[in-house]
């Protein structure tokens, strides 16, 4: 009965909310108009997509020694710390193999990245904080030297936003406790907001969860805001492959040849291929999943692939750009 009446509670709020924005509309457009702009911007901003900042480049020694790519990526839904007392937020993707080593993705607050490309120290403290991050998430042992790569990102930008954005905001973020509310309630802000709009430039914030008594403050350096979902798919096994590149007599690569070995596959009916310019995606639902950075660029409309049944292979030829 708990539940029922507290959902009940916040479907009078929620509708008295939209009566006094109705009124404030006819009333007061000018903070109708205010409050309107505020939230949408501020909104705009949390649903921005994560943006590429820089990649370093390092190794993982333990379990299996490989090169590592980190993209250190900017990304407003990171909130920046309450304090220099407080941890360091951050939100990590998952660990993807590829042919030529591993890629991970880190994600701060764009305030946090722009105050460290001005300070040398703190810049190399985010790096060394993601690191660390790495190693107590993944299970791994990094070689702390590292260097910057020539590039932003390491593979597309869209593996980065879908690694980044399948993550979920950690619980207490997302908890909506209306008995527990703050000292201004929901309908005491608007009406604020309706008496002072005339006056005040801008309009307060509108927040409809609970603010929370302070805990005393972690110790850890890092507070990881939100951890990855795995999905089925991340689960499935790496099949065996070989990637090889044909070249003309002057040495320039005209073509990526690809063979995959499906021993599980009985036909190619199964797989599901998809090639970009720049990687390239296999999947076969329930059994394989193959993702490869290609290191050159290629003519996603020329790519053909063969399945030859005979010793469960896969054959796929792309032509260089």
């Amino acid at each position: 009965m708990e539940g029922i009446s507290d959902q009940n509670e916040l479907l009078s709020q929620v509708n008295q909310f939209w009566n006094m924005l109705d009124d404030m509309a006819e009333n007061s457009p000018e903070s109708y108009q205010r409050f309107i702009q505020k939230h949408v911007k501020g909104g705009k901003e949390i649903m921005a997509p994560p943006q590429p900042h820089m990649c370093l480049q390092t190794k993982i020694l333990d379990p299996e020694e490989k090169v590592l790519f980190i993209n250190i990526c900017s990304w407003s839904r990171v909130p920046a710390p309450q304090s220099e007392a407080h941890p360091m937020p951050l939100s990590g993707g998952r660990l993807e193999i590829l042919s030529e080593g591993a890629v991970t993705d880190i994600a701060y607050n764009p305030e946090v990245l722009k105050r460290a490309d001005q300070d040398p120290v703190e810049s190399d403290q985010l790096i060394r904080l993601a690191m660390k991050y790495i190693e107590e998430q993944h299970k791994v042992t990094l070689c702390h030297s590292y260097h910057l790569a020539p590039f932003k990102l390491k593979g597309n930008v869209q593996r980065m936003k879908d690694c980044l954005q399948g993550i979920r905001k950690q619980p207490d973020m997302m908890k909506k406790d209306v008995k527990k509310a703050g000292k201004e309630s929901l309908l005491e802000q608007i009406k604020n907001l309706t008496a002072k709009g005339a006056e005040e430039e801008h309009s307060p914030s509108i927040c409809l969860t609970a603010e929370k008594t302070p805990k005393n403050t972690r110790s850890s350096l890092i507070e990881e805001i939100s951890s990855t979902e795995l999905k089925e798919e991340d689960l499935l096994m790496s099949p065996k492959f070989d990637l090889s590149d044909l070249k003309d007599e002057s040495g320039r690569t005209t073509q990526l040849l690809l063979k995959v070995e499906l021993p599980r596959v009985r036909s190619v009916a199964e797989c599901e291929l998809s090639v970009s310019e720049d990687d390239l995606m296999l999947t076969v639902p329930g059994k394989y999943k193959l993702h490869l950075n290609l290191h050159v660029p290629v003519n996603e409309d020329t790519v053909t692939a063969q399945y030859n049944k005979a010793n469960c292979s896969l054959t796929v030829k792309m032509s260089a750009l």
